[in-house]
This record gives structure tokens, C-alpha cells and sequence, in this order.
């Protein structure tokens, strides 16, 4: 006889009792086949119950997980025990303190989450299809990313896939690539490095830092200069998880004084223009404020002030069409953008005079990576096809 499952509300097939230690007892259809048919174990691995594995799997409690999947815990409990009777092997190790996976709880943790991503993804595709929109294309982003380069490929990419949705979230170079890792995004643009991370990256565009100073501040009168120079002067700090924050702090040590912390560059030229203290921010997002605010750029003389931004994916495989149209087109933008700087070498080149016109392109692609490109790209060496690399 089926039960009816209120969680989900199917109904569900009875299974023999397991013993104490949650084994299937011997004459139970598990242990007679040594892990139950292909056709019971299927019935058991439905949709509900795998999310409620999950969430068992990420809360380590079955008490919390019932609180958050509004499931009593009897019914959560017995779903757990159904679903590794079925199976014939214990997925947890129940403890005083918790829940913890066994190793097959790991492996069935990798393709459950899989499987509840896809159907998910299905579901929201096919939403898109009933509105007439054709697809769902997720970003996750630096705001410096969002606020220098991301709208030229976004409204371009818009421009020619009309029917694909696109949905831009911002966040530290961290936040990104665990959102990409985390698959609440198919393509991330961050700045290197992030340490740690499995993704593939491409290059994708480099940005510049500048010291922002009030008009008539000492240091306005230069063309450049040091970071140790900005050290005896207040800063205007941004949040302290950015990776700009995190170097600032490196560099400058116990030097480095932030006078008051702010959450974007758009308030720190505020408070820049108010008095109270210069900051470093990328050269093309302050410009904006310059004809709004009494402030004054300054070029940052360091080798970290140029710093380059990547675009990375879980893997190219993967990828849905509509991420692979982006990731094309950021990778070509990147292309470009190393191309305009290359030819702006050779033209400071050649006004130079002397012998230093008869560089090569490939010397200038060299000089371009020593200026500021990251030792791990090279600039001079073309870009995979991310199809077919």
C-alpha cells in the first residue's frame, strides 16, 4: 500500500524496517539484491528527498534541517532511513553532536546537488520560454568590473541575443568566484589573484589605480607618485573585504591610516571632496567624478597599480550557449583593449625616435606584461578559443 507523502505530496512505497545501526535488515529487498533494484532505489531518489538530503547534509543536524524545510522531524528522519535502505549503505554517521556524510553520503552529495541544480535551471529556463524569453545568462561581478567595463559587453551582447535574460550580481573578487563555484552563477569577472579556486579563467580586461586628492592638495601638483608617498596623509578606506582594501593593508602596514571607511568609490570621492583625506580607486570609475567634485588624479606609481581582471567559468564544457556568447566577447574585448595599449607602446615608441622604434611587437607585448600584466598572462600569446581550447 503507498503512503502519501505530505512534503512533497506523492506517494511513496513502504520500505522494511532497518536495523538499529541503519542497515537493511536480510529479508528486506535491499539486502536480498546487495543494494535493492535499479527500480525501488529510482522510486526513492525522487526530487523532495534529495533536497531534504541536502539540507540534512549542510545543516549536520537533523533537527535544524527539519526547521528549515518545515518537515517534522519523525518524517525527515524516516525519508533519511528510507532513502539508505534503498540504496543498501549508510550515507550519515549519526552522533550526539550531529550528522556527518559518510563516503558514500559524499559521493551521493556531488550528484545530488547536480541533479537539484539542473532541474532547477530547467524549471526557470522553461519559465523564461513561457514569457518568451529565451534563456537565463547569470554574471556575478567586481562592482570595478560593473562600473569600468561590464556595461559595453552587456549592452552589445543584449544588443545581438535580445531573447536571453541577464542577471548581474556584485561582489568582492571572493564573492564571485565562490558564486561561480557555488553555481548561483554560470561566468564570473574578477581580479586576480583568489587563491584556491578550481575555475577556468580567461583575461579579460586590466584597470587602473589612481590617488584621488582634493584640488590644491601637495600632492595634486605631481604627474605620479609612490604609494609610501599617500602614507602621510588620511585615507578614505572602502570595505575591508575588497581586494583593494587587502592590499592597501599589505602595502602600508601599520602606516596605512584609514581616517573613515566607505562602501563604494562614489561616496569615497564624497568624502574626498569634503576634506577628509585622500584615497585609491580605479582611474576610470573616478573620472566620472571629476566634473562633480573639487578632487584631482593622481597616476599611482607601483606595479600593482595596473591590475588585471579575469573571467572564469566552473568549466567551458559546461557552459549554456548564452555563456558562451559572453565569454567570447569578453575574452575578444580583452583582446582589444591588450591590442589599443601594444599600439599605444609603439606610438610613444616611435615619437621617441632613436632605436627604439625597431621593437618588435612581441617586445612591446613583453614590456605591456612587465608594466603591470600578472607574471601568470602573457600578453604577447594569444587567447584560447574558450570552444575549443
Amino acid at each position: 500500500m503507498a503512503l502519501h507523502d505530505a512534503a512533497c505530496g506523492c506517494a511513496v512505497l513502504p520500505l522494511r524496517a532497518a536495523d538499529a545501526e541503519g542497515r537493511p535488515r536480510a529479508h528486506s529487498p535491499a539486502a536480498r539484491t546487495g543494494g535493492g533494484s535499479l527500480k525501488l532505489v529510482m522510486k526513492q531518489f525522487e526530487f523532495t528527498t534529495l533536497k531534504l538530503f541536502l539540507a540534512v547534509a549542510d545543516c549536520g543536524s537533523l533537527t535544524t534541517a527539519a526547521d528549515k524545510c518545515n518537515i517534522a522531524i519523525a518524517a525527515l528522519s524516516k525519508r533519511i532511513s528510507d532513502l539508505e535502505a534503498a540504496a543498501g549503505t549508510r550515507f550519515f554517521e549519526r552522533r550526539a553532536r550531529g550528522m556527518s556524510l559518510t563516503p558514500a553520503g559524499r559521493a551521493l552529495l556531488q550528484h545530488a546537488r547536480e541533479i537539484i541544480h539542473g532541474v532547477e535551471q530547467m524549471q526557470s529556463d522553461l519559465l523564461l520560454y513561457s514569457r518568451g524569453i529565451h534563456g537565463l545568462l547569470r554574471i556575478a561581478a567586481t562592482a570595478s568590473a560593473v562600473a569600468q567595463f561590464l556595461p559595453e559587453e552587456v549592452r552589445s551582447f543584449s544588443d545581438a541575443h535580445p531573447g536571453v535574460a541577464i542577471d548581474l550580481s556584485e561582489g568582492t573578487s571572493q564573492k564571485v568566484v565562490e558564486a561561480v563555484l557555488g553555481e548561483r552563477a554560470d561566468l564570473g569577472i574578477f581580479l586576480e589573484p583568489v587563491s584556491g579556486h578550481e575555475l577556468v579563467t580567461f583575461a579579460y580586461r586590466r584597470d587602473r589605480l589612481c590617488v584621488v586628492v582634493p584640488r590644491g592638495h601637495p600632492l595634486a601638483a605631481q604627474a605620479r607618485v609612490r604609494f609610501e608617498e599617500t602614507l602621510s596623509y588620511d585615507h578614505i578606506g572602502t570595505q575591508t573585504q575588497s581586494s583593494l582594501s587587502q592590499k592597501l593593508m599589505a602595502e602600508g602596514g601599520v602606516g596605512y591610516r584609514v581616517r573613515i571607511r566607505v562602501g563604494s568609490v562614489d561616496a569615497a570621492c564624497r568624502m574626498v571632496h569634503a576634506g577628509m583625506g585622500i584615497c585609491i580607486a580605479p582611474r576610470l570609475i573616478v573620472e566620472n567624478y571629476q566634473g562633480c567634485f573639487s578632487i584631482a588624479l593622481v597616476e599611482l606609481h607601483e606595479p600593482w597599480a595596473v591590475r588585471q581582471m579575469l573571467v572564469g567559468a566552473r568549466s567551458k564544457q559546461g557552459l549554456s550557449g548564452a555563456a558562451r556568447a559572453f565569454l567570447r566577447r569578453c575574452i575578444d574585448a580583452g583582446e582589444a583593449e591588450l591590442q589599443r595599449n601594444v599600439s599605444g607602446l609603439a606610438g610613444s615608441a616611435f615619437t621617441a625616435g632613436a632605436p627604439e622604434v625597431s621593437r618588435t611587437a612581441k617586445d612591446l607585448s613583453h614590456e605591456a606584461k612587465h608594466a603591470g600584466a600578472p607574471p601568470s598572462y602573457d600578453p604577447a600569446l594569444p587567447i584560447a578559443d574558450p570552444e575549443n581550447a
